[in-house]
């Protein structure tokens, strides 16, 4: 049983509520003295694919503009390529904004502002900006890999194709031939996807991706030991990669080396639970070995996970329908962070924030993922960035209470809670944090 996500991808890449908006409670694990509650989002849960993306490497943009507006340009697109990787894509847009003004023939501005549009799964935006890219250097690396892996991403399989012949014609690399064999791979054309990612191995043997699509192709074909043999290459390749570990795993129950295969499906298990995949072979690799009662358990699961996988996939094709629909990866966002997705629901936020800015449950939200993956930090920061737009918003007055206590700020926390009250006066956790609430900042 297999959850492939065959659009794992590379690209290059630039170096590397309105007043009165509805916060709604639900339950949620108590954080404070042992009664306080966050209030989280109604929505009831955008698997960001890793596509191998071409990173804006260094190389110096082919302009006339002068050398200092240049090295400020420069400055400001590191500025924004660290934002894009946080998934802030307003502030790096306004940063890349900015290093266009200060040299406005610098293609490197208008490479990393198609490359946020991708993110955001603007696809015409981000053509627009990679035309532009290439009407100031036509020769610029990348910009055909990552259009290619634009029109992956929208089932254009033919056109990636196209895309990608584009950037061999001029960058000759694996990363670009393993796209052409994702896409071929879609088309049906299995020769022609082995020979790509056979090219992409020519010209770089130790590249993981391509080993890993050649082990899914085999195993799709019913050779198992290429397969194995090509699993274990990726993984030996990028140890901490799970999704390589897992298809290794997998392979290894199907050659009947059950034992091994418990070793290594074990840490993909223990650090994604939600992986249908791995909690079915597990179980399969157990049942196998006669250890029928704790077979039961992991197959139990794998069907208990099988709903919620669904719901995820329904929830990304969505999105693929309505890629400006702010709500749909809210929606996407909310299913991922049940089930521990983090990362992943924390970019699905980011962009819902992104195309609904004042929505102040999308925000709220976005600073109740950031308590749940620890950063009391950026959370409070959040929850003072909603305040500053809608003040009067009670329920946030109470959570920046809550992580302020949770972060030992006592005063910080006593004035957030008697805000509440002012606001409600009979608000009764307010009280209740109050009269426990320790002494002290």
């Amino acid at each position: 049983m297999r959850i492939r996500k065959q659009n794992s991808e590379k690209i290059f890449c630039h170096q590397r509520m309105k007043n009165g908006q509805r916060i709604i409670k639900i339950k949620s694990v108590a954080l404070f003295l042992s009664v306080g509650k966050i209030v989280l989002g109604s929505f009831s849960f955008l698997f960001v694919f890793p596509f191998a993306v071409f990173l804006w490497s260094g190389c110096e943009s082919k302009s006339d503009e002068s050398s200092e507006f240049m090295a400020r340009s420069e400055f400001l697109l590191r500025q924004g390529e660290a934002a894009l990787r946080q998934n802030e894509f307003d502030f790096a847009l306004a940063l890349a904004d900015s290093a266009g003004k200060l040299a406005p023939k610098n293609s490197n501005g208008a490479f990393l502002r198609a490359r946020i549009f991708s993110e955001l799964g603007q696809w015409q935006n981000a053509e627009v900006s990679y035309r532009k890219v290439l009407a100031l250097e036509p020769n610029y690396r990348g910009v055909w890999n990552n259009l290619g892996n634009n029109a992956y991403r929208q089932q254009e399989f033919r056109r990636a194709i196209t895309y990608y012949q584009k950037e061999l014609a001029t960058n000759a690399e694996a990363i670009p031939w393993r796209g052409m064999g994702r896409a071929y791979i879609e088309l049906g054309k299995v020769d022609s996807a082995q020979y790509a990612f056979r090219r992409a191995l020519a010209s770089d043997s130790l590249y993981a991706p391509a080993h890993f699509n050649l082990a899914l192709l085999f195993e799709d074909e019913g050779e198992i030991e290429p397969a194995l043999h090509h699993a274990r290459r990726a993984w030996q390749i990028e140890p901490d990669n799970l999704e390589y570990r897992y298809v290794a795993g997998e392979l290894l129950v199907k050659n009947q080396k059950y034992e091994e295969a418990l070793e290594v499906l074990r840490a993909v298990i223990d650090n994604m639970p939600w992986h249908r995949g791995a909690q079915y072979n597990y179980g399969q690799a157990l049942r196998r070995l006669g250890r029928q009662e704790e077979a039961k358990k992991y197959l139990d699961e794998a069907e208990h996970v099988r709903a919620t996988a669904a719901q995820i996939e329904h929830l990304e094709n969505t999105i693929r329908s309505l890629p400006n629909d702010p709500m749909a990866h809210a929606s996407l966002a909310f299913a991922l962070r049940r089930v521990g997705r983090y990362n992943d629901a924390m970019h699905a936020y980011k962009v819902a924030a992104h195309l609904a800015p004042a929505n102040m449950e999308i925000q709220n939200n976005i600073a109740n993922l950031y308590l749940i993956k620890g950063d009391t930090t950026r959370a409070i920061s959040q929850y003072q960035m909603i305040l500053q737009y809608d003040p009067a918003l009670v329920d946030i007055w109470m959570n920046l209470g809550i992580v302020c206590a949770l972060s030992k700020k006592y005063d910080a926390a006593r004035q957030a809670w008697e805000k509440a009250l002012q606001l409600a006066p009979d608000h009764p956790a307010a009280k209740a944090y109050l009269a426990r609430l320790p002494s002290g900042r």
